[in-house]
């Protein structure tokens, strides 16, 4: 099976474009039928190279080893070769038996600005792991991803500046290894390191424990620099949720005293079903992560070998990687009111607008551009006073949509 996936690698990896490599694996299935130690799908990373790894379905029962091998252990010549790696809307399954098992089913190692969005993880031992020897992400992220019945869901290890953004963990483990958390954090000390992870920002995220799974693990209080956890739900079925750092458990009101999660909530999600993890209602709890965030997976999103269905945060930003529809979200303007710039965001929808105008309060037309699905960065012109202005977006069918925007000068 090991040699299938590298043959199939290689197939889809295209030389020298623009300057350096590009390697696109889409829509494909894999089935790792090894029962002991396994590389999984391991992606050349012996030159610079553009990878993406989108739509996938992946399976294994390894024990020990990976499912997506795309990063390295360990400082090498190799590492930076897949810096800003998208790997989004894909399925990991692990159906193995041993209960001892390891098993990195998303590994980055290595690796800075990495984008890990929209995937859903099953049963895999140890989740997604960002690992590095003090390297500092700037661009990458952890968001809107499920994650269920991990032993350890997402690890930071020696790793500055990772970002976990509404993402979705639910746990029934039961497991007898030593007890991990939903995210754990910790000092790389392999090879003789002393790298610490620190600056890791958790926010909106949903913690569901049913056997009192630890949501947030902190190995080494040097980890704690720069850390920061708020505006997440937590539930456990087994009472109050709960947090350890250097080895001491904390409880909920013992981790707000260190002034974390202080506008975090203890909330049952209620979920409709616990395959896709949908709340029965909205998750209100969110904190505003602006317009790079601002997609998350839509409530009926399913994985196949398309992009699943996103939706648009209306609203108070919602907690949690599924996202309810707002009843109107035909455009977006982001932030209102604006100053220098702002956002005109645009879902996905049969519509296709392509031109706005902004208008001023006598009628005006100020501004005029071309748009696209997704988000529109406007600059506003310096004479441009403060006010009340109009903005109407517009689609070949002549379907309109107006909002409303305020400028500040």
């Amino acid at each position: 099976m090991r040699r299938l996936l590298l043959a199939f690698s290689l197939i889809v990896h295209l030389p020298f474009l623009s300057g350096q490599n590009v390697l696109i694996i889409e829509g494909e299935e894999f089935n790792d039928v090894i029962t002991g130690v396994s590389d999984g799908i391991s992606i050349p990373r012996s030159q610079p190279t553009d990878f993406i790894f989108r739509n996938n379905s992946v399976t294994s029962v390894n024990a020990l080893g990976y499912m997506l091998q795309a990063g390295d252990e360990l400082p090498g010549y190799f590492n930076n070769n897949l810096d800003g790696a998208k790997i989004t809307g894909n399925r990991f399954f692990w159906n193995g038996t041993d209960e001892s098992s390891t098993t990195h089913a998303l590994f980055t190692g290595y690796n800075v600005n990495v984008v890990i969005k929209y995937n859903y993880l099953n049963n895999t031992p140890n989740g997604i792991q960002r690992k590095a020897d003090g390297m500092t992400d700037i661009s990458g992220v952890i968001a809107y991803n499920i994650i269920k019945n991990p032993v350890v869901g997402i690890v930071v290890k020696g790793m500055n500046g990772i970002r976990i953004y509404n993402n979705t963990f639910y746990s029934d483990n039961t497991s007898t290894q030593a007890q991990r958390g939903l995210i754990d954090i910790q000092t790389n000390t392999d090879g003789g390191l002393n790298a610490a992870a620190t600056g890791t920002k958790i926010f909106n995220n949903v913690f569901y424990s049913k056997n009192g799974t630890l949501n947030i693990k902190i190995f080494e209080t040097s980890c704690l620099t720069g850390f920061e956890s708020d505006y997440n739900v937590f539930w456990s079925e087994t009472g109050e949720p709960v947090f350890e750092i250097s080895g001491i458990t904390k409880t909920f009101a013992q981790w707000q005293a260190m002034g974390y999660d202080l506008h975090s909530v203890v909330l049952n999600p209620d979920f409709i079903n616990l395959n896709d993890f949908v709340p029965r209602v909205r998750l209100d709890y969110g904190k505003d992560l602006g317009p790079d965030f601002i997609s998350g997976l839509a409530t009926e999103a399913v994985w196949g070998k398309t992009d699943p269905m996103t939706a648009i945060q209306n609203g108070t930003w919602q907690a949690g990687a599924r996202i309810y529809k707002g009843s109107d979200v035909g455009m977006l303007i982001y932030p209102n009111p604006a100053f220098d710039f702002f956002y005109i965001i645009i879902p996905d929808s049969d519509i296709s607008y392509h031109i706005f105008r902004l208008f001023d309060i006598n009628g005006k037309m100020v501004i005029v551009g071309s748009v696209d699905t997704g988000s529109n960065r406007i600059e506003i012109p310096g004479h441009l006073s403060t006010g009340l202005y109009s903005i109407s977006l517009e689609a070949s069918d002549m379907s309109q949509t107006n909002r409303k925007l305020i400028i500040l000068k």
